[in-house]
């Protein structure tokens, strides 16, 4: 061998052998970068640092490393559980500053338990908690850190927000996160009769179904938060494993397409923002699984990771345990490891081939990148002076790009209630504020308009989404006026008045420009007021629906006051009561000015009741006696901002505008006859000012208050109708040249009362209940629907829900062959009493009726019962409510004459229906059909109009699943598609009860008036089964003497609440708002 081959001998080894050391040395070449990780993980049972030692290995494989130039260690570098060598542990805590760090990671925060700590728990066993859930001071620190500076990543993934976290620390991380949770996790299991399966689950599952763990094979094992099992196997299933796969954004996002198998613990989301959503899961459910999943409103495919990308800060959530990986190798210092892991010996892992590319593709591109802050808002100055808008003669303009700009105003009046408080509790959460700011900004809404002042936390969540917020959300801000006061004293200008809305006004701008510190006062918001949102704050709009008879006693009282001129209000031809108004907007003008030389554009409130139109066609003198006239008002030189008009009008109310006859000629801009166009367009004529209808729309409730001539009633409005009856009045307002609307009203709001119900209900227990007959408490687009965080029972023929909730029959056939009916199940909630009756054959509804009989009140009701067949079924008890179950149109609730609050109320009380003789009378034979009101005897120009109402006590079929795509919220009665079950529900307020959570009903109206309650233990019940018009069965059972006797019956009863259990859901009506507001304006 000559001496050129052996040195080409030897540099091909030394070739060969770089090559082969080439992944460790190409490693060493790497720069390493800084990154300052704050890892957080209360799963560490044991010195294997399972649940975080995946994210440790990719960061040191990555060279990324700390402020001091360390690599990343396990069993140091993170917060949490930390086991120590004396069998003992200590508690790491998330330090208060989190500043000096760009990434916080949430791994497995479900904790420690004492079996898995001091033993071995290889089955799975419950046992006590030793530490674990994340806690709501971890989150708050969280919170501060991604909003005090714009540098920051958060991401998470399961279990961060399941059991044993609270509600609270739930509530804050998930809207941080901008997702929704469903109450449900899950997991693949390769061998349901294995080891893995933890005891637990099998022992819940035997306890819930009363059948043994006999599942074998592959399966998906489903739990909601109330441990309710649901197990997807054999016939359920069509392949192994959840998919996962990313979408076209999450392939962008993430620079490649993945598509793997997942088998490990998941949670069930929702993506607040679809397009956020990067990765999902998909189940492989046949079928008879898909079905399955639908009973128990479960999708098939839900979110895997998502994205909340936004000016402020980044997150992403995984939804599945990513990090937690058992055999991660202890050589990190290579370069392509992770690929051989991939394609050579671990082909099938997830973490290999789904998290550690997601991983290295996050922490190299999808880091939060703070981009040079640009205020989405625009403000001049003039002189000192500083503002944000003007007006022109139509509308409210804002700076674009330096130039001015017309802004429609599409948007959502905001109550200051939720379920369980009063408005004046002011129980709202910053939480609940800013989820909502999301939602409505996701609507494609540009404005909030609030009444008074709200807790610190409205103002905080308003500033921070403003922050992260591509498009601001404006805030018109309403200053409240003390209506007892006001009504007291009659007159506008008594000291106690002035006074006391001055000082609210006084608030008000404090507030908004963050400078604020107001003491606890019953019935009013407190606290300190740190975040200035006067640059979000598009205008003030003063005062109430102003009371005619306080602005008639005004100008009475004053007769002959000068005329204003203020610093930056004047008036001409003003009554006192508009003097009174713009000597308040001057005031209000002034102090801004001295305090913060600021100026925002200015209104005042006002209604259809105080217009300065003429309406001959209104019946009632009180709806037409008193003018308040925006026209007499006007801004001197000295005031930059704007001014315009503001009304609430409704489509049903006043009266006036179903029987103006000049309306019925008049055509809206889509060619259809429509009061309503004609009103404001009747309205507007009158302004030389721009002109915003500051509150319209209609409720999506079961029970009618008021009827439109054009169908746009005040109630008896499905949510699908809500929405598009709303959408045609906005598009109608701007048709005739408003300058926009405000959609009353974002969420539903339990407390409120109305006319034709309001003596029927237990006043200072209306927030904890959720009254479908009053619908007032429903125009809201957001529904508080109950259940905490998901349903209870939907009305749509579904018997899965029902399984969940584990309600056991309350009847049952004796004789299952030879009975129709099969058992009876009865439940109950915030809203409703629910029934589910199973039949043995599919049910005829020309032939086959049911029967519910409802004993409430004890020693009352009617004791014979003529059914549709003429027969007749006895009782030895009173039947106060009698349900019959046909036909569609032939369904309905009767009330024993006796107990018809409606008929007391109308009939003997006011006189305003015919009398009967029987009703004072107990067990007078007679039923009534369940009423109410609509309006009273009317008398228009000479003609009279007769007292009118309808039926409410009838009960419509359909399907009341917000998930189907037949979905009708009106819906009492659906009917299985084997039609062998039937799923009725009754509103409490149908039964007089005044307060289902303390079981409180309506007395003997006869001796203890409307007044008069009494507290019930529950309901008893009778079936009756009615088939071609023959008694076939009934439950329980008649006696000898064929009567049904009370100690025979079963009777229902509930627990008592004082914290209502809900959920939030967005109505049909948003997403219709939403597709409208998309079209308008941008």
């Amino acid at each position: 061998m000559n001496r050129r081959t052996t040195w080409l001998f030897f540099l091909l080894i030394i070739l060969g052998v770089a090559i082969i050391l080439s992944p460790f040395w190409l490693w060493q070449l790497k720069e390493t970068k800084e990154l300052n990780v704050l890892i957080m993980d209360k799963t560490v049972p044991d010195k294997t640092y399972r649940e975080h030692n995946g994210l440790v290995y990719i960061l040191n494989n990555q060279k990324y490393v700390k402020a001091n130039k360390d690599k990343y260690y396990s069993q140091s570098d993170y917060k949490g559980f930390k086991p120590t060598d004396d069998n003992n542990y200590k508690i790491s805590e998330v330090p208060d500053d989190l500043s000096n760090y760009d990434v916080l990671y949430l791994t497995d925060q479900y904790g420690v338990y004492e079996e898995e700590f001091y033993g071995s728990n290889s089955l799975g066993e419950r046992s006590d908690k030793l530490y674990g859930g994340l806690e709501t001071k971890d989150v708050n620190k969280i919170e501060n850190a991604l909003f005090q500076s714009d540098n920051k990543t958060l991401i998470a993934e399961f279990n961060t927000f399941a059991s044993p976290t609270s509600d609270e620390a739930r509530e804050k991380i998930t809207t941080l996160l901008n997702v929704s949770w469903s109450g449900w996790i899950g997991r693949n299991f390769s061998d349901l009769n294995g080891d893995e399966v933890p005891v637990w689950v099998r022992d819940n599952y035997k306890e819930q179904s009363g059948k043994e763990w006999s599942f074998t094979g592959s399966g998906i094992v489903l739990i909601n938060k109330d441990d309710y099992i649901v197990v997807l196997n054999n016939k359920d299933l069509t392949d192994t494993g959840v998919e996962f796969s990313t979408t076209t954004k999450g392939a962008s996002v993430l620079h490649k397409e993945l598509k793997s198998q997942y088998d490990y613990w998941f949670d069930i989301i929702e993506a607040n923002d679809q397009d956020g959503v990067l990765a999902q899961y998909t189940l492989p459910v046949s079928k008879a699984g898909k079905k399955k999943l639908k009973g128990y409103n479960i999708p098939s495919s839900f979110p895997a990771i998502v994205q909340n990308a936004n000016g402020q800060y980044t997150s992403y959530y995984f939804a599945g345990d990513y990090a937690d990986e058992a055999e991660v190798p202890s050589l990190y210092q290579t370069v392509g490891f992770d690929t051989w892991k991939k394609y050579i010996t671990y082909r099938k892992s997830f973490y290999w081939n789904t998290y550690v590319p997601i991983m290295k593709s996050i922490l190299k591109d999808g880091l939060h990148k703070p981009a040079a802050k640009e205020s989405n808002i625009e403000t001049v100055k003039v002189g000192q002076i500083e503002t944000n808008s003007q007006t022109n003669d139509e509308f409210i303009q804002i700076k674009k790009d330096g130039k001015w700009e017309d802004l429609v105003i599409k948007g959502v009046n905001m109550g200051i209630s939720k379920p369980g408080a009063f408005p004046g509790e002011t129980s709202i959460s910053k939480d609940e504020y800013y989820r909502w700011f999301k939602e409505i900004g996701a609507m494609h809404a540009n404005t909030i308009r609030v009444y008074t002042l709200h807790p610190p936390g409205f103002y905080q969540a308003l500033y921070e989404y403003n922050q992260s917020a591509t498009e601001p959300l404006y805030l018109i801000h309403g200053t409240w006026v003390n209506e007892d006061v006001l009504t007291e004293k009659q007159d506008a200008y008594s000291k106690e008045v002035t006074a006391d809305a001055k000082e609210e006004i006084k608030n008000m701008i404090d507030i908004i420009h963050g400078n604020a510190d107001l003491p606890e006062r019953t019935g009013h918001a407190s606290g300190k007021y740190e975040y200035d949102v006067s640059p979000y704050v598009l205008g003030f709009m003063l005062g109430t629906e102003w009371d005619p008879d306080v602005v008639n006693y005004t100008d009475d009282k004053h007769k002959g006051a000068k005329n204003y001129v203020g610093t930056y209000f004047k008036t001409e031809k003003a009554s006192p009561f508009e003097v009174w108004l713009a000597k308040l907007m001057d005031y209000s003008a002034d102090y801004e000015a001295k305090q913060y030389k600021w100026q925002h554009t200015m209104s005042f409130t006002n209604w259809v009741t105080t217009d300065m139109l003429d309406h001959p066609a209104e019946p009632s003198k009180d709806e037409d006696k008193a003018v308040v006239d925006p026209n007499h008002i006007m801004r001197t030189d000295k005031f930059h901002a704007g001014l315009f008009a503001a009304y609430h009008v409704y489509p049903y109310y006043p009266d006036f505008l179903n029987y103006e006859k000049s309306y019925s000629t008049y055509k809206n801009k889509q060619g259809e006859q429509s009061n309503y166009a004609a009103y404001l367009n009747q309205l507007r004529q009158m302004h030389d000012m721009p002109v915003m209808v500051a509150e319209f729309g209609v409720p999506a409730s079961r029970g009618k208050t008021h009827e439109n001539v054009n169908g746009m009633n005040q109630g008896f409005i499905s949510e699908k109708e809500q929405g598009n009856i709303d959408k045609s009045l906005y598009q109608m307002i701007l048709d005739e040249k408003y300058a926009g609307g405000l959609v009353f009203t974002w969420q539903d709001e339990w407390f409120k009362r109305t006319w034709n119900t309001m003596d029927y209900d237990n006043p200072n227990r209306r927030p904890f209940w959720s009254n479908i007959q009053t619908n007032e408490q429903h125009f809201g687009l957001l529904s508080f629907d109950p259940g905490k965080y998901e349903p209870t029972i939907y009305i749509d023929g579904s018997t899965e829900d029902w399984n969940k909730l584990n309600v056991p029959p309350l009847y049952t056939a004796a004789d299952k062959e030879e009975n129709t009916v099969q058992d009876v199940s009865v439940t109950s909630d915030e809203q409703q009493l629910s029934f589910k009756i199973n039949y043995k054959d599919p049910i005829n509804l020309k032939t086959d009726h049911t029967y519910l009989l409802l004993d409430t009140i004890a020693d009352q009701g009617q004791k014979s019962t003529a059914l549709e067949g003429k027969e007749k079924v006895n009782t030895d008890f009173g039947v106060d409510f009698a349900v019959k179950i046909g036909e569609k149109n032939d369904s309905h609730i009767l009330i024993d004459s006796y107990y018809d609050s409606y008929y007391f109320h109308y009939g003997h009380l006011l006189n305003m229906i015919k009398k009967e003789s029987y009703a004072s009378k107990k067990n007078n034979g007679v039923y009534h059909p369940i009423r109410l009101a609509l309006n009273k005897e009317l008398e228009i120009q000479g003609e009279k109009i007769p007292f009118n109402s309808y039926e409410t006590g009838k009960l419509l079929y359909g399907n009341g699943n917000p998930t189907s795509k037949d979905f009708n919220s009106l819906t009492d009665i659906s009917v299985s598609e084997d039609k062998q079950t039937i799923e009725l529900r009754i509103p409490w307020a149908l039964l007089n009860i005044k307060d289902p959570s303390q079981k409180e009903i309506m007395a003997d109206l006869w001796k203890k008036g409307m007044e008069g309650s009494q507290v019930i233990e529950g309901i008893h019940m009778a079936i009756v089964m009615e088939k071609d018009k023959k008694i076939v069965q009934t439950l329980p059972e008649m006696g000898s003497d064929n009567n049904i006797h009370l100690e025979n019956t079963k009777q229902f009863t509930w627990d008592n609440w004082e914290e209502p259990a809900y959920h939030e859901r967005l109505k049909e009506s948003y997403y219709i708002l939403q597709e409208a507001f998309s079209k308008i304006g941008n």
